[in-house]
């Protein structure tokens, strides 16, 4: 049995999360609360009794697995909505750390969050809306060198990106892995969904093909406001559970959203015989090389990627440069260091993001400064 410790009056809460029976306990160490047993079918109890659900459809939850894959504006409701509604794993990958932007769109985060990695602030925070939840942190940048080992064990993928050239990665592994896309995009007070799953369905390069991200509109020069990703996040969600529940999904159309006019279309989608990831012999692309240096949608932030994986914690990272950088804050999962005013965040592994940086080189240069002190020990 799990138990939940509710906390009485407004003592500040600490979390702790040890696995008991499988399932994840919170407990709150604050003074004077009170002990009462976390019941599953008492918290599922209104969702249960939906007849298109039930006891069985409850379960079929229970057992699954879901990737959401990016945890901004979609996937913080995506995430919230899954997790509530009782999916047994959530693997929630992010690359990036909480930004001051991200806060009027973005649920999971708050203030108190700033520069930590998105994926750890998610996992932690899913662990305490639901414990019957198994939360996987993924703090990695997806790409075709690791996706497939990302992806791996999943029933479906839940689409919270804000670019073209990760989707059609994403794409790529579950035509190849016959894994259910739940696709989004939003700009603006316009949105967009559908559920992709060949050969029954189109895949995302029938419907979207070679879209380029530099020709498209994005949050930095469109805009965005907070709902539509809430509104459009949840309706992921919604589809999520009923590919999973066995319910009829929206699968074979493509759902366009106007919120100025309040205007949801229902478009009818079809594959394409030639298409090269899910027509006539194609299987998706083959898995490529690590790439090195991307920069991040609409911002002068830069993702660097190790040749090698760094064989170092976090806390061997911390100790060979806290005399030689400036840290601002350090985590199970990063360190986040500062430089001349560029904000470095460095993950296990050695992976960088390199913020406020305005070219290539520069990114470079700091990218091998670090890493030299790195490997050069203490």
């Amino acid at each position: 049995m799990i138990y939940l410790e509710i906390p009485r009056g407004d003592g500040n809460i600490d979390i702790s999360i040890p696995e008991t029976a499988h399932r994840w306990a919170l407990l709150n160490r604050g003074t004077g609360g009170a002990l009462i047993p976390f019941d599953p079918d008492e918290y599922y109890r209104r969702q249960i009794a939906l007849k298109e659900l039930g006891r069985e459809g409850q379960e079929r939850l229970r057992r699954s697995r879901v990737a959401v894959v990016g945890l901004g504006g979609l996937g913080s409701p995506a995430a919230i909505y899954l997790a509530l509604a009782g999916i047994g794993h959530l693997r929630l990958i992010d690359q990036d750390t909480v930004e001051l932007h991200n806060l009027h769109r973005q649920i999971l985060y708050t203030i108190d969050d700033l520069r930590y990695p998105k994926a750890e602030v998610a996992a932690r925070r899913i662990k305490r809306m639901n414990p019957d939840v198994v939360a996987e942190p993924i703090p990695e940048n997806l790409g075709r060198e690791n996706v497939d080992r990302i992806l791996e064990g999943v029933d479906c993928v839940v689409d919270g990106l804000d670019n073209m050239r990760t989707r059609y990665i994403v794409n790529e592994a579950c035509v190849r892995k016959g894994i259910p896309y739940v696709y989004a995009a939003v700009i603006g007070f316009e949105g967009c969904l559908s559920v992709f799953r060949p050969p029954r369905t189109p895949c995302l390069a029938c419907v979207f093909p070679n879209l380029d991200d530099r020709a498209l509109p994005s949050c930095e020069t469109r805009g965005i406001l907070g709902a539509t990703a809430g509104i459009v996040g949840a309706m992921e969600a919604m589809e999520a559970i009923k590919v999973l529940a066995g319910i009829d999904s929206i699968e074979g159309s493509l759902l366009i959203c106007d919120f100025i006019d309040m205007y949801i279309s229902k478009v009818e989608i079809s594959r394409d015989p030639r298409c090269p990831i899910c027509g006539e012999g194609g299987r998706g692309r083959a898995v490529g090389e690590p790439e090195g240096l991307i920069w991040l949608c609409g911002r002068n932030t830069v993702n660097v990627n190790p040749k090698e994986p760094l064989g170092l914690s976090v806390e061997e990272m911390h100790e060979r440069l806290r005399g030689r950088l400036r840290v601002l804050l350090k985590s199970p999962f990063a360190l986040v260091l500062e430089r001349d005013g560029v904000e470095i965040s460095l993950f296990k592994g050695g992976r960088m993001l390199i913020k406020n940086v305005k070219g290539e080189d520069d990114a470079l240069g700091i990218y091998e400064e670090i890493m030299g002190y790195l490997r050069g020990g203490p």
